[in-house]
């Protein structure tokens, strides 16, 4: 390791290399050599940036094993920027819905940038290139509307999450952007504190004249009465997203509570609060 240029350089380096740094190849060959002996696996497939820690693994299972391995490397999928995506770069969603879920990974792509669009759906989708012409042509007509990004979004989600993650992606959209009660009432309370960046969720029984003073008060939007009355009082309280300006509004299932037993409510421009009513 010390041998290679990569190496070499890095150590010259103003900012050097860390031991643990150094040290991942290490494991990383360790690793390849492990699942070789366990596994039988022959190839090792990594973006371009792996090369290092791929070729360290090849040269120890040449070393101690009579068996021939193989590394394949792939260009990396970048950001416009040149910057590759993942964790460590903090801009990586996942394939498991419950590191991100179906609405995040839709709309990761519907935000994609039009200069990146038709990359990504050349990567991402089965379209064939004639198809992809024709969805440029259409988005460049009138790029507001995202016609490309929402063709690659539904394309990528049907192929992870199939036809049921689509809806809940769309319904979820639909809820963040109709912004109406019919929109919410299609989902769950974890679906709504997801679409609204971990809206906090509490569970009330309706008492018979609770007023919407108290329901503010027990669902922890405000921490004390006289901030609760002033900010109702001066339209910065919403209910399903209606203002609510009255603090001695009795709370009722029809006018108040979704079909789904739910009530989002929204302080000020963006504090949210899911309250699940018991039965």
């Amino acid at each position: 390791m010390l041998s290679r240029h990569s190496v070499q350089s890095r150590l010259s380096s103003e900012a050097g290399m860390s031991f643990a740094e150094f040290c991942y190849q290490v494991f990383q060959a360790y690793d390849w050599l492990h699942l070789l002996q366990r596994y039988d696996c022959r190839f090792q497939v990594g973006g371009s940036d792996q090369m290092g820690n791929i070729v360290s693994g090849h040269d120890l299972i040449s070393r101690v094993a009579d068996t021939r391995v193989y590394g394949l490397t792939l260009p990396l999928v970048t950001t416009e920027s040149g910057h590759k995506f993942g964790k460590t770069a903090d801009n990586a969603v996942w394939l498991n819905a419950d590191k991100s879920s179906p609405f995040d990974l839709y709309q990761f792509f519907v935000r994609c940038q039009d200069s990146e669009v038709e990359r990504l759906l050349k990567l991402f989708t089965f379209e064939t290139l004639g198809s992809i012409e024709n969805i440029m042509r259409k988005h460049q007509r009138n790029p507001e509307l995202r016609t490309a990004q929402k063709r690659l979004a539904e394309q990528v989600m049907l192929l992870v999450h199939g036809e049921e993650g689509l809806e809940a992606a769309l319904k979820a959209t639909s809820a963040l952007y109709d912004q109406t009660a019919e929109s919410l009432a299609q989902l769950t309370a974890e679906e709504i504190s997801n679409i609204f960046q971990g809206a906090k969720i509490c569970d009330l029984l309706l008492q018979p004249g609770t007023t919407t003073l108290e329901l503010s008060l027990q669902a922890g939007c405000f921490t004390n009465e006289r901030d609760a009355v002033r900010i109702i009082s001066a339209g910065g309280f919403y209910i399903n997203y209606q203002r609510v300006t009255k603090i001695d509004e009795v709370l009722t299932q029809a006018a108040h509570i979704l079909p789904n037993n739910i009530t989002l409510i929204r302080v000020g421009k963006k504090n949210y609060y899911v309250v699940r009513w018991l039965k």
